[in-house]
């Protein structure tokens, strides 16, 4: 950068072109901005006998006619007299370009570095531009880019005269009152910046512009040009992560709750304790509509399960609480209780169990000790249960939980909206519960035997789709570690100073004798990132126009938990993980000879981890389509 500006010190004027030089556009191609030009007509114009269609196709033909028309530049005005619409229709929709143009630019910060560096320097500084946008809106989007100082604008549409012939350059050259030598222009085209300016005599710096990566599909494209364009942390792993992978997903869902509250004309909403604090801060962010209450309610599996099994406190009801893996440990079913193995350690080494001890879900209920075990604690759970349910109801009269409402929360089978929606059927609380998640799983049917839950999933939503896809499955701790709130888990409620009834967190589980631990601070970094994303992305006006489908706005992250990098494995791999009382790291496979010798040991760790793909990329260390072998083995267990 240094050896650049040297160089362009030494010249008595200095020109920078304008488009991928000093700007940059969002978008891929210049020709895009006519996709969300129609975007957005047609969304003004929300009948379909009003709609457009194929205006890009239609836009480019027309500048293809109007160049044919002319020797040198075309201007926009001239452009559009070529489009076959009715004049109100093409007034309106070059208004609707002019406004996109606007919009979609942003500084190119290496250049403009650049550029200001000159003016500091005393240097003049003017711009020259192949452009048919007309001379005001080029002024506008440099000013909107904090692009001031320069002592003249050469555009070609307005001359008449183009950079690519040489003619603009002779103009500027005779304006200027310069030499050939006296110049030096700056810019990304081969032909029209570098070498027609050299073949008159002007020094030229061509700027290698990096185009942006055209993904599979056009949307997903377009966003991670945003993502690159704004992000200021791409060297901050952790950041870059909360910006590129949790953002755009956290932010889309914010959106489509909003629009489900405003159908369903919902006015009270309550985000469920932990994974819902971040989706509140996003949703606050975001929410423009005063008639959207929100409120941050302190609950979690444990506070809600545990108050109403004194209603029904068989094994088989536990069942369907906890959470669905495959493998349950011991210790999940005194946490699902309520109760901590340690105090009764004593009758679980009665039955011939220890701390480790655990059982497969589809054989369980087989285990006669263990049915045995569990009636001895059953007066215990009762008599808890009841104490707890007093206190629990009263912070839910508290909060003012009645009516109708809707909870928000990560998913996924709406265990803690039926907790609660029978908590407040027994106490006779009238209640109309509209649950909204990140995605809802197919085995959300275990919910049902206390009453219909309505459940609504932005992912994917087997509730109401049968045909739903879980995309999260293979890397569900991965994906909830990013939505955890800096604290502990809700374990129930008791009385402060002033009597009034407030949460009491279990220790969060990465402080650690006082110590806060990485973990902790990875998350933070994770998060706070997301929510730059999500203010960046609001200040951009033409992205409310973009319909970013969920699977578009998750593709990020899914990318990282399917077909994870060698430095995603080595950042995330022993990052740990809590669920049910119990401690995993996200992938904890030992060696390939190791498991050679234990086979059991490695269905065992695969069950365990909570990042199946990462488990098995780790384990084998070479390329494979690990997401198919995934499914064999999940199709096998």
């Amino acid at each position: 950068m240094n050896c650049k500006l040297e160089y362009i010190l030494k010249h008595d004027c200095v020109s920078f072109d304008v488009f991928d030089t000093l700007v940059k556009r969002y978008v891929s191609s210049p020709a895009d901005v006519f996709d969300i030009v129609e975007l957005k007509y047609n969304k003004l114009h929300n009948v379909s006998n009003e709609k457009i269609s194929g205006f890009k196709e239609l836009r480019i033909k027309a500048e293809f006619e109007a160049r044919k028309k002319m020797k040198e530049e075309v201007s926009l005005n001239e452009i559009y007299n070529c489009l076959e619409f009715n004049p109100a229709i093409t007034e309106e929709l070059k208004k609707l370009e002019l406004k996109t143009e606007y919009e979609v630019c942003t500084p190119n910060k290496s250049i403009v570095y650049l550029f200001n560096e000159c003016i500091r320097n005393g240097k003049k500084v003017i711009i020259a531009s192949d452009m048919y946008l007309p001379e005001d809106t080029i002024r506008n989007i440099l000013n909107h880019c904090g692009i001031i100082g320069y002592e003249k604008l050469y555009l070609s549409a307005s001359i008449r005269k183009a950079k690519k012939t040489g003619r603009l350059f002779r103009y500027i050259l005779d304006k200027e009152n310069l030499a050939p030598y006296q110049l030096v222009h700056i810019g990304d085209s081969l032909k029209s910046d570098f070498i027609r300016p050299k073949m008159m005599g002007i020094h030229a710096m061509r700027v290698t512009c990096p185009k942006m990566k055209v993904d599979n599909e056009y949307y997903l494209s377009l966003l991670n040009n945003i993502i690159d364009y704004t992000c200021q942390s791409k060297e901050d792993y952790w950041k870059y992560i909360g910006y590129r992978c949790l953002g755009p997903l956290l932010w889309g869902y914010t959106h489509w709750l909003i629009e489900n509250f405003q159908k369903e004309k919902l006015n009270r909403i309550y985000f469920f304790a932990r994974d819902g604090f971040i989706m509140k801060r996003a949703f606050d962010i975001v929410n423009k509509d005063e008639s959207l209450k929100s409120y941050y309610l302190e609950v979690s599996r444990r506070s809600l399960r545990v108050p109403i099994l004194w209603n029904d406190p068989s094994f088989i009801n536990l069942l369907t609480m906890l959470s669905p893996s495959k493998r349950i440990s011991l210790k999940s079913i005194f946490d699902g209780v309520g109760l901590n193995i340690i105090d009764h350690i004593a009758l679980v080494r009665k039955y011939g169990y220890d701390l480790n001890s655990y059982f497969y879900r589809n054989t369980i209920l087989e285990e006669n000790r263990l049915m045995l075990l569990y009636n001895e604690l059953q007066n215990e759970i009762i008599l808890n249960s009841k104490k707890e349910f007093i206190l629990m109801c009263e912070y839910m009269k508290q909060m003012h939980v009645e009516g109708r409402f809707a909870v928000v929360d990560i998913g996924w089978s709406g265990g803690m909206q039926r907790f609660l929606q029978k908590s407040l059927g027994i106490i006779g609380i009238e209640n109309e519960i509209l649950g909204y998640y990140t995605g809802v799983a197919d085995y959300y049917k275990r919910n049902m035997n206390d009453g219909k839950l309505s459940l609504h999933g932005y992912l994917f939503d087997f509730y109401n789709n049968v045909n739903s896809v879980d995309k999260r499955s293979p890397f569900v701790g991965l994906y909830e570690t990013l939505f955890l709130e800096q604290k502990g888990s809700v374990k129930n409620y008791i009385r402060d100073k002033n009597e009034w009834l407030v949460a009491e967190r279990y220790d969060y589980e990465y402080q650690m004798n006082g110590e806060l631990q990485e973990e902790y601070y990875i998350v933070e970094k994770i998060q706070s990132a997301a929510l730059d994303f999500i203010n960046d992305i609001e200040a951009i006006e033409f992205v409310k126009y973009i319909p970013f489908t969920p699977d578009v706005l998750f593709a990020n992250l899914k990318a990282v938990g399917l077909s994870p990098s060698r430095k995603d494995l080595k950042m995330l791999a022993k990052f740990r993980f809590f669920d049910e009382g119990e401690t995993f790291s996200l992938v904890s496979s030992k060696s390939f000879i190791y498991y050679v010798f234990n086979p059991r040991c490695l269905k065992n760790d695969l069950l365990s981890s909570k990042w199946k793909i990462g488990f098995l990329k780790c384990l084998l260390k070479i390329p494979f389509p690990y997401f198919k072998l995934y499914k064999i083995l999940k199709n096998r267990n």
